[in-house]
C-alpha cells in the first residue's frame, strides 16, 4: 500500500473516530426519548381513558299479562329486539317459537338489568285463547304460573361524539376460552411467545403468500393490530410499520399479555350497525347472535374470530356463506393446533349460520329522541353523554310510536289526495305533529314532531306554537262552570246564552272585538253545553266577557299553558299561539280528575356499572277540584258522540272517549284533542308558513287521531268515565232544561254539580212554551264545520235557577267548531 493510500485510511479512520461516538449517542438518545414517547402514549391510553362510549336511548319496557291482547304488532316488537324465530321449542335466550294448536308462543327471554327491572332469561310458555289474548303465563320447565313478564327496551338512539362506535367493556375473565382460542388461532398463535413482534410470523407469512401467489397471511401480530387501531392510520408505508413494531414491542415490555389481550377484544372492529361502527366481541356477539359471548357456541365464536380479518366482507348478516367458509378454517386451525378434538370440531362445523336480525336504532322516534336530549342537557352536560355510555330509559312506547307514525303519514297523504283544497305554494309542505301521553302518570307515550325527520328536525309537537282555536274553549267553560267559581259569573251546563253578534269592548273601551260564528250564522240562543259541543263562537265568547277574561287567562297556565298570554278577549276563541305539548298538558288535567301529572320523557338514566344516576318519579299536583274536571269531559264526551267530533265514531272508534276539534281564522291550522281515561292523543295539521290549509279539524286531524287510537287501544279493556263524589249526571230535556220524562222524549246525559241539577220533569207544556220562546225549530242544514275567528267577543249570561233552563233541540243546531 503507497503512502497516499495509507495516509486517506488514517484520515477516515480518524473521522470515524470522531464522528461514531456522537452518532451511537445521538441515536441512543433519540431511541430513549423515542421510547419514553412512546411509553408515556401508551400509559396515559392503557390507564387512563381508552375508549368513549356513547349513551343509548331505549325505549320503555313492555309488561305481558293475562287478558292483554298480542296481535301481529307482538312479533314486530319481537323482531326489533333482535329475537329469532325457531320451529322447534327454543333452547337459547333470543328464541320463540309461534304454535297454532293449541295457540301459544314459548318465548326464551333476552338476560337484562335495569333499576326496577331485572330478567335473568326464562323460557315462557304463553298461551292465547281465540281472540290472541293471553291466557295464561307459564314458567318452564317447572310449570309456575306468572301475573307479568317484561320484555327489554328497544334502542331509539346512540347518542355519539365525533366518533360513531358502539361497544360493551369485557374485562379479560369475561371472555370465553374458546373465544381467546379462535382468535389466537386465526390471527397470532405465538401471541404468548413472542416480545410484540414475530419475526417467525413473519418469515411464514412471507413464504405463504409467495408460493400462493396471493396474501393469505399476515405478519402483523395481534399487539401490532391493537396499536394501530389505537394510535395508527390504515396507510401501507414502511414507516408506518416500523413505528407499529416499536409500539408494538414497547407495549410488550409495560403490560401484561392479558392486559393487551383485553384491550384487543374490545377495540377490534366487526362490522356496521347502520352508520355505527360495531367494536368488540361483546357488542359483536350481541349484534350478530343476540347473546352474549359467554352464551354463545363454539361454533358461533369461531365465526366472531373469522370477521376479524374483513369484518363486512365475511359478515354473517350480508354474507352468510362466506362467513361459514371463514368460520370453518377457524375451526381447522384449532383442530390442527389441537385446542379442539375431532368430536368439537364436527358438531361446530355443522352448525347453521344462525343470525338474529340485524337490530338498527328505529327511525320512528327520532324527534322525541332529540326532545329527551334536551331534557337531559339540564343536568349532563353533551359531553358526558356522549362518552359515559349511560342507558337512558324513556317512556315511549315503541309499538304506540309506530301507530303514530303511520297515522300522521295516512292521514296526510289523504289530506294531499283531497280534491277542491286551496293549492300551497311548491316550496310549502304539509305538516302535522303528534303527542300522545299516559294522562294519569304524564308519561309521554309517543311523539311524531313532522312527517320526515330528515327533512326537518324541528318538533313541531314541542316547539311548534300555533293558535289552538276552539280546543282552547274547554278553558273557557271550566272557568263558568267550576266549582271555584273564579269568575264574575257562574254558569250551568244548561244556561241560555245568547247567540248573535256583538261587540266587546276593552282597555275601557278604547278598543272593540267582534267575534263571529263560522258561515255568519246565529241561532238566537245556545246553551252552554251545545256551545262546547257544537263550538258556537259568539257564546264561548260572551261567556268569556262575563266571567272575566283575566280569569280565564289565570285558569289556562293554571292547567299547563306557559306563562306569558295576555288578556285580550280573542284569546277566548284560542288567538294565542301554543304548543301541541301545552294542549296535551291541559286536556290532561280533565282526563286525570284534575291533577295535572308533569309530563315525563325520562325514566331513569343507568351508568354502565348498572347504577341508577338518576330516577324520575311520577309527579302529580291537584290543579282544579276532580268535580270541574268531570264537568269538563262529560261535555267532551258530547262533543264526540253528538257535536263537532261525531265522526270519531263514524270513523269506527267505539271506546268512551271525550274530545275537541278545532279550526283557526281562514282554515290555516287544524286540531283534534281527544282522551280515555288512559290514554291522550293531540293531533297538529298545518303548514310551517302562512298557508291556508283549507280544511276544519273535524276533516283533517280527527282522521288521524281517530286511526291512531284505534290502534292504540286494541285489544285493551277500556273502562269508561266515571262521575266523582259531586256531581250528579242526570237525564236532560235537550230542549227544555228540565228533567227528562217521556212527555218531552229522551233526555241526554247532563253532569251537574251537587245542588244544581234540575229540581222539575219536563211536560209538554214546557216544551211548547220553550219553543215559541226560541221562536221555533231551527233547520238542520247538515253542517259538519268547524272554525274561530278571531276578531273580539263578549255579552251577559246570567245564572238560571235549576229547572227553568231555556234549550234548543241539539240536533238542529249549526255545527261549529
Amino acid at each position: 500500500m503507497n503512502t497516499k493510500k495509507r495516509s486517506r485510511l488514517r484520515r477516515f479512520t480518524t473521522v470515524l473516530l470522531i464522528l461514531v461516538p456522537p452518532l451511537l449517542a445521538i441515536a441512543g438518545l433519540w431511541t430513549w426519548v423515542e421510547y419514553r414517547a412512546i411509553d408515556a402514549v401508551l400509559v396515559e391510553k392503557f390507564a387512563g381513558r381508552r375508549w368513549d362510549f356513547p349513551s343509548k336511548v331505549y325505549t320503555d319496557t313492555y309488561t305481558v299479562y293475562p287478558g292483554l291482547v298480542l296481535g301481529e304488532g307482538f312479533e314486530r316488537r319481537l323482531h326489533s329486539l333482535g329475537y329469532l324465530r325457531v320451529q322447534a321449542v327454543p333452547t337459547r335466550r333470543g328464541q320463540y317459537r309461534v304454535s297454532e294448536v293449541p295457540s301459544r308462543i314459548d318465548l326464551y327471554l333476552t338476560a337484562f338489568e335495569y333499576p326496577a327491572r331485572r330478567e335473568n332469561g326464562r323460557l315462557i310458555e304463553i298461551a292465547l285463547d281465540a281472540n290472541s289474548a293471553v291466557a295464561s303465563l307459564r314458567e318452564m320447565p317447572t310449570g309456575k304460573r306468572l301475573s307479568t313478564f317484561v320484555l327489554e327496551p328497544t334502542l331509539l338512539a346512540g347518542l355519539h361524539g365525533e366518533l360513531r362506535e358502539d361497544r360493551h367493556e369485557m374485562k379479560i375473565d369475561e371472555v370465553p376460552l374458546p373465544l381467546v382460542r379462535s382468535v389466537l388461532a386465526v390471527e397470532d398463535r405465538r401471541f404468548f411467545e413472542h416480545p410484540g413482534v414475530d419475526a417467525r410470523g413473519l418469515a411464514r407469512a412471507f413464504f405463504v403468500n409467495l408460493f400462493a401467489g396471493r396474501v393469505r397471511q399476515g405478519g402483523s401480530t395481534l399487539t401490532q393490530q391493537l396499536m394501530k387501531n389505537f394510535f395508527l392510520t390504515e396507510e401501507r408505508t414502511i414507516s408506518r410499520k416500523l413505528r407499529e413494531a416499536a409500539m408494538a414491542i414497547v407495549a410488550e415490555r409495560r403490560f401484561t399479555k392479558l392486559e393487551i389481550l383485553e384491550a384487543y377484544m374490545n377495540e377490534i372492529y366487526l362490522g356496521q350497525r347502520g352508520s355505527v361502527g360495531i367494536h368488540g366481541m361483546w357488542e359483536a356477539s350481541r349484534f350478530y347472535f343476540g347473546r352474549e359471548p359467554a352464551e354463545l357456541t363454539l361454533g358461533q365464536l369461531a365465526t366472531l374470530a373469522g370477521m376479524i380479518r374483513a369484518p363486512n366482507y365475511y359478515s354473517p348478516h350480508e354474507h352468510p356463506e362466506r362467513a361459514r367458509e371463514r368460520r370453518d378454517v377457524v375451526l381447522s386451525l384449532l383442530s390442527e393446533q389441537g385446542e379442539i378434538d375431532i368430536d368439537a370440531y364436527r358438531a361446530a362445523a355443522v352448525e347453521p349460520i344462525d343470525t338474529v336480525p340485524a337490530v338498527t336504532a328505529t327511525q320512528n322516534g327520532l324527534h322525541f329522541v332529540d326532545f329527551v336530549r334536551e331534557e337531559l342537557k339540564e343536568n349532563y352536560p353533551a359531553d358526558v353523554l356522549t362518552t359515559e355510555g349511560f342507558t337512558i330509559l324513556t317512556s315511549l312506547d315503541p309499538e304506540l310510536q309506530a301507530f303514530a307514525v303511520e297515522a300522521v303519514a295516512d292521514g296526510l297523504r289523504r289530506i294531499e289526495e283531497t280534491p277542491g283544497r286551496p293549492e300551497a305554494p311548491s316550496d310549502a309542505r304539509l305538516e302535522a305533529a303528534l303527542i300522545a301521553t299516559n294522562p294519569r302518570t304524564g308519561a309521554i307515550l309517543a311523539m311524531v314532531g313532522g312527517r320526515d325527520y330528515k327533512q326537518s328536525q324541528f318538533n313541531r309537537a314541542v316547539q311548534g306554537r300555533r293558535q289552538p282555536g276552539s280546543v282552547f274553549k274547554p278553558v273557557v267553560m271550566l272557568a263558568a262552570l267550576g266549582s271555584e267559581r273564579v269568575g264574575r259569573v257562574h254558569f250551568l251546563p244548561t244556561t241560555i246564552v245568547p247567540d248573535a253578534p256583538f261587540v266587546w269592548e276593552y282597555e275601557k273601551g278604547m278598543k272593540t272585538w267582534r267575534p263571529e260564528n263560522y258561515g255568519d250564522e246565529y241561532n238566537g240562543g245556545v246553551a252552554i253545553r251545545d256551545a262546547l259541543q257544537f263550538s258556537v263562537n259568539t257564546v264561548t265568547a260572551r261567556i268569556a266577557r262575563d266571567v272575566g277574561i283575566e280569569a280565564v287567562r289565570d285558569l289556562a297556565m293554571r292547567l299547563g299553558v306557559e306563562p306569558g298570554i295576555p288578556a285580550l278577549p280573542s284569546i277566548s276563541l284560542g288567538s294565542w299561539e301554543v304548543s301541541p305539548f301545552e294542549m296535551a298538558q291541559v286536556y290532561g288535567v280533565f282526563a286525570n280528575s284534575g291533577f295535572l301529572a308533569k309530563p315525563l320523557a325520562v325514566r331513569s338514566v343507568v351508568d354502565r356499572s348498572g347504577s341508577a344516576v338518576e330516577g324520575n318519579a311520577i309527579k302529580i299536583e291537584r290543579r282544579i277540584p276532580a268535580t270541574d274536571a268531570y264537568l269538563i269531559t262529560q261535555l267532551l264526551e258530547g262533543a264526540v258522540e253528538r257535536g263537532t267530533g261525531r265522526s270519531v265514531r263514524r270513523y269506527g272508534f267505539t271506546a268512551p272517549a271525550a274530545g275537541k276539534t278545532g279550526s283557526t281564522n281562514e282554515l290555516h291550522d287544524a286540531w283534534f284533542v281527544g282522551y280515555t281515561p288512559d290514554l291522550l292523543c293531540v293531533v297538529w295539521v298545518g303548514y310551517d308558513r302562512d298557508v291556508r290549509l283549507g280544511l276544519t279539524g273535524s276533516r283533517a286531524a280527527l282522521p288521524i287521531w281517530t286511526q291512531f287510537m284505534k290502534d292504540a287501544i286494541e285489544g285493551r279493556p277500556q273502562p269508561g268515565f266515571r262521575p266523582p263524589p259531586g256531581v250528579l249526571v242526570e237525564n236532560v230535556d235537550p230542549v227544555t232544561g228540565l228533567l227528562a220524562s217521556s212527555d218531552c222524549g229522551p233526555g241526554v246525559p247532563t253532569a251537574f254539580l251537587e245542588g244544581e241539577e234540575p229540581q222539575h220533569y219536563c211536560h209538554r207544556r214546557d216544551l211548547e212554551v220553550r219553543r215559541n220562546a226560541n221562536g221555533g225549530r231551527i233547520d238542520d242544514r247538515g253542517r259538519d264545520g268547524d272554525q274561530d275567528l278571531g276578531r273580539a267577543p263578549r255579552t251577559g249570561a246570567g245564572r238560571v235557577d235549576p229547572g227553568s233552563r231555556d234549550r234548543y233541540d241539539e240536533s238542529n243546531v249549526y255545527l261549529f267548531e
